[in-house]
């Protein structure tokens, strides 16, 4: 089975540009933070990309079923950092995404004890696609800022979005938990 497929080049390249975007965007001046954003969107591209090659390829592996949601966790968490250390969001939305990501990493291994593939929830890709889209324009309004292209709130804004993504990833890990009581309820009762 081949590894390097073109979907997991895509995946990996995420996880290898996440300390890229740190570096650009710790740094001062307009072209490093032109330079995060165009970053946070490559993040987003190839999340989108990678999936749709993996399966109109035929290439589905399970290196890349592992991998990806790391890259996704990894390239996501280093913008959610950054906001954080730019004092754009407090720290506790921050805690609460990095909870809910390590209880879901939890309840699949769970899930997995009990021979069971917890499958991608729908309130999980929403989760996702909110906070791709919190990410690319909290950057692209900071770098638009940084230019003094804009004259707009850009600190209010960015706090309301990550309350919205934090609500919204609040329901999602909800959602998960539902889910996985249900499977040991359900495995509990055919095992009587």
């Amino acid at each position: 089975m081949q590894i390097w497929t073109y979907a997991n080049v895509l995946t990996v390249s995420r996880i290898a540009l996440a300390p890229v975007f740190i570096i650009c965007f710790m740094a001062d001046g307009a072209a490093s933070k032109f330079a995060a954003f165009s970053i946070a969107c490559l993040f987003e591209i190839t999340d989108l990309l990678d999936g749709y090659l993996a399966r109109s390829r035929g290439e589905v592996t399970g290196i890349g079923k592992l991998i990806d949601p790391l890259a996704d966790s990894i390239s996501r968490f280093s913008v959610f950092l950054c906001l954080l250390a730019r004092d754009y969001v407090p720290v506790w939305m921050i805690a609460i995404i990095f909870y809910r990501d390590a209880m879901v990493s939890y309840i699949r291994v769970g899930a997995a004890a009990h021979e069971v593939v917890l499958a991608a929830r729908t309130t999980g890709k929403i989760k996702a696609v909110c906070q791709g889209i919190v990410t690319v324009s909290a950057t692209g309004l900071i770098a638009a800022q940084a230019a003094q292209w804009i004259e707009l709130p850009v600190r209010q804004i960015t706090w309301w979005a990550m309350a919205a993504v934090t609500a919204v990833t609040v329901l999602a890990g909800i959602d998960y938990l539902v889910a996985f009581s249900r499977i040991v309820r359900h495995r509990q009762a055919t095992a009587h």
